[in-house]
């Protein structure tokens, strides 16, 4: 008789959203970028799940926005959660510059964080923990004012909209 076993417990999800727009309205091609973030998941925790959407949210500058986006998911270990620190950073900063967008939605063991760019250099990751991403890297929220535990930083996150 077979008996089931639990080969590994995945105690952390991670959920990315890819706009497919550039300057918040303007559609582009991302497939190439949501193919490579896919790619590079597989191959760090064994496979991803990938959705399309339709998204809404409200620019300060172009006021109500429609767009396809793309939400990929990821379940994994403590080691994967670590091992994707470096990878989550340089595709947070690849949505942020190159398609020129507000700020990135990053999901982690369910809390949403929405990161953008802020005008100081540093290491924006460094303080990686698989409990809290980014809790030492806030900046300043929309209306500059310093947010609690606030460290200025390359990537930051708003508590405010997208």
């Amino acid at each position: 008789m077979m008996q089931l076993n639990i080969s590994q417990t995945l105690t952390h999800s991670l959920r990315l959203l890819i706009p497919t727009t550039i300057d918040g309205n303007q559609p582009t091609d991302t497939s190439h970028l949501v193919r490579q973030i896919n790619q590079d998941l597989c191959q760090l925790c064994g496979g991803t799940l990938c959705k399309q959407h339709r998204g809404y949210y409200q620019s300060d500058e172009l006021g109500l926005v429609e767009e396809v986006i793309y939400e990929i998911e990821v379940w994994t270990t403590d080691f994967g959660l670590k091992q994707a620190q470096h990878l989550l950073e340089g595709w947070i900063t690849k949505i942020l510059v190159d398609l020129r967008q507000e700020s990135v939605l990053l999901g982690i063991d369910g809390t949403v964080q929405l990161w953008e760019l802020s005008q100081k250099p540093s290491s924006s990751l460094n303080q990686f923990s698989p409990n809290q991403l980014g809790q030492n890297q806030l900046g300043q929220n929309r209306l500059s004012r310093p947010l609690p535990g606030s460290v200025q930083d390359r990537l930051t996150r708003p508590i405010i909209r997208r």
